[in-house]
């Protein structure tokens, strides 16, 4: 990555304004045209540098306050078709493979749900359980929340 897409980059991390020209204070920060800008963020993000620009929504405020990761266990070869029938469901933020401890923990795919309640979230698994045939899994919820984030770039980091 070039220095002027790390500097374009921490420009934005933060968040834009809801204003007019979103893109003005950033482009006069980095001594360049709001096209400019728009343009080169248009760029890393067809080249997968930036996966997306999205607002990031405070989900308490909005009542979302039932937050779960779950664990499963799924045989190896089950794994490709249970991933894709989970992905398929936009409850699901997150979805990730990891590796077990043979005899102390075997639950090989977590999945991430946030929901407005416990009982939404219950339903929602065990509706995807029956879907998927896997009946082995925990339901691990948040018990407090601490202060999130999204990636970052540090700026002393290089």
């Amino acid at each position: 990555m070039m220095t002027d897409d790390r500097e374009i980059l921490l420009a934005v991390q933060d968040g834009i304004p809801l204003v007019r020209e979103p893109f003005a204070e950033a482009s006069e920060a980095l001594g360049i045209s709001q096209e400019a800008l728009v343009e080169r963020l248009k760029e890393l993000m067809e080249d997968g540098t930036i996966r997306r620009f999205a607002p990031n929504i405070n989900q308490r405020k909005i009542g979302i306050t039932a937050n779960a990761v779950i664990v499963w266990r799924v045989p190896e070869e089950d794994l490709p078709r249970v991933v894709e029938a989970m992905l398929g469901h936009h409850e699901i933020s997150h979805c990730y493979r990891r590796a077990t401890v043979p005899g102390r923990w075997e639950y090989n795919l977590y999945t991430v749900v946030h929901d407005y309640d416990r009982d939404s979230v219950d339903r929602f698994v065990r509706r995807l359980s029956e879907e998927t045939g896997v009946e082995d899994y925990h339901v691990l919820y948040s018990r407090r929340r601490f202060k999130g984030t999204s990636s970052r770039i540090s700026r002393s980091s290089r």
